[in-house]
């Protein structure tokens, strides 16, 4: 997603901009929250191992949430009691990996995407765009 529509969300909701170690835990709380979510909807379909790893990751990112509740200005949105929807799930870890990548290069993950398959590409990359 375009890094000034999610500056603009920002400023819409009135949250503070984070630095780029407060957006990766806010990233790593969204992704236990994604792992939470595929659960909900998909854990008959896993292995006990899978499971195991997903409520890992979810505790994780619960803890993640615990670190970053910490910061000041830093406003929690989600109770974590529903985590049912997926799409935005991950929707919400696109715009803090975003937001991360952003804060810490002042370049997008998108950028660095087309990057490096630019790299991977060489003389096939201008069939990209």
């Amino acid at each position: 997603m375009d890094i000034q529509t999610i500056q603009k969300y920002y400023a819409a909701r009135g949250l503070q901009w984070p630095q780029a170690k407060d957006a990766l835990w806010f990233f790593l709380s969204e992704v236990g929250e994604l792992a939470e979510a595929y659960l909900v909807h998909h854990e008959d379909d896993l292995t006990d191992e899978e499971v195991l790893m997903l409520k890992t990751f979810a505790d994780e990112g619960f803890h993640a949430d615990e670190i970053v509740s910490r910061v000041e200005g830093w406003i929690r949105n989600n109770d974590r009691v529903k985590k049912e929807d997926i799409s935005k799930e991950v929707a919400d870890c696109e715009m803090m990996l975003s937001v991360f990548m952003y804060s810490l290069t002042h370049s997008t993950p998108d950028n660095a995407l087309l990057q490096k398959m630019k790299e991977k590409l060489g003389d096939k990359a201008d069939q990209l765009a």
